[in-house]
């Protein structure tokens, strides 16, 4: 009895993981975008760099894991583009030990842990976002689609950087700054990614 639970769980693990396929990520077809913004409504967009990655899906485009790696030392600025002294020094203040500490940690990372149905036409990711060195669960809402082999992923998701350390400017750790100084504590990550095996 034993022995035939033992070969149908073999099976089972054994079918399961022939139906997933690896799917690259092509960097140069995947964007981020980045939206960040102060309490009185200043704010700043710009774009991060997708360095690689791969994801584990079957062919109807079902996700089962996966993993994105993110060069954060390629991350741009577009609002004060026209602007040269203000945008090399946002840009700086990014790179610096008072946000992402580039030079410390040149490379986040998204760990995908599970994927279920949430509507007919959005699936739910959750997983875990790893930035300067800390790893927290996050998950958000997202839209998958299968066409001809390309696996193709968007989504919103809305970063809470307090989690990770990064309390520069918080309100809620800052109490003697003035409201136009206050960064909000969300900042907002567009993600498009396309895969291809």
């Amino acid at each position: 009895m034993m022995k035939s639970i033992l070969a149908t769980l073999l099976l089972f693990v054994t079918i399961s993981a022939q139906a997933a396929d690896i799917y690259k990520i092509d960097p140069k077809a995947s964007t981020i975008n980045w939206k960040a913004s102060k309490k009185l409504g200043t704010t700043h967009t710009g774009s991060i760099s997708v360095k690689e990655g791969q994801i584990q899906a079957d062919k109807s485009g079902l996700i089962s894991g996966g993993v994105i790696s993110v060069d954060m030392a390629a991350i741009t600025n577009e609002d004060l583009k026209g602007s040269p002294e203000y945008h090399k020094k946002l840009l700086g203040h990014l790179a610096s030990e008072d946000f992402f500490n580039v030079a410390k940690y040149p490379v986040s990372s998204f760990k995908i842990l599970n994927v279920s149905a949430k509507s007919k036409d959005e699936v739910l990711v959750k997983g875990e976002l790893t930035m300067i060195g800390k790893t927290n669960p996050i998950e958000f809402p997202a839209k998958v689609t299968m066409v001809n082999g390309v696996l193709s992923g968007e989504a919103t998701i809305k970063v809470d950087r307090t989690k990770w350390g990064l309390k520069y400017g918080s309100g809620n750790f800052f109490k003697e700054l003035t409201a136009d100084k206050v960064i909000n504590n969300e900042f907002e990550l567009g993600l498009k990614l396309v895969a291809k095996k």
